[in-house]
């Protein structure tokens, strides 16, 4: 990623980031409209299968948000021993960009849950979701603390200027 300043930097990150979080909103908008003037409505009325349904699709969306955090705890000791500050920067974007992406697609695959079921609480666990990808944006702080840095990196970062 191409920056000039660490606020550029920031700026570039959360906007991607908040990109990625309004992928999952407009289909939920979508799918509401689809069901509200197409009259598509693709519920699943076999209760063996709902019932099956409501175990497996929030165990997927869990288990992909708890992976993330070992591929990210994994990856993040690598990018601590990298060199170049950008570098560094390069590889945590790229990072945070994919921690982003599977919160987004745990989302995504609440809402065909929901689409499923019809289930209401399949919109809470959603909004969880999306409670989840918003804490996980990327700011000065969180990425001084993740890559553990010090001194005039630290301030670097944390100022946006060499102190």
């Amino acid at each position: 990623m191409k920056f000039s300043s660490i606020k550029e930097y920031f700026y570039r990150l959360q906007s991607r980031c908040y990109a990625l979080l309004l992928l999952p909103l407009v289909l939920l908008i979508t799918q509401y409209l689809f069901q509200r003037f197409a009259h598509l409505n693709l519920v699943l009325l076999d209760e063996e299968i709902v019932f099956y349904l409501k175990i497996i699709v929030p165990f997927v969306a869990v288990l992909e948000l708890t992976s993330v955090h070992l591929v990210v705890y994994l990856k993040l000791k690598s990018i601590r021993q990298m060199k170049g500050m950008g570098d560094r920067l390069d590889r945590y974007a790229s990072l945070t960009t994919l921690k982003m992406s599977i919160g987004v697609s745990s989302s995504v695959i609440v809402l065909v849950g929901f689409m499923l079921t019809a289930e209401e609480w399949f919109i809470g666990f959603f909004m969880i979701c999306l409670l989840y990808i918003l804490l996980q944006r990327p700011t000065p702080k969180r990425l001084s603390g993740q890559l553990q840095l010090k001194g005039d990196e630290r301030e670097l970062i944390l100022k946006g200027e060499l102190v």
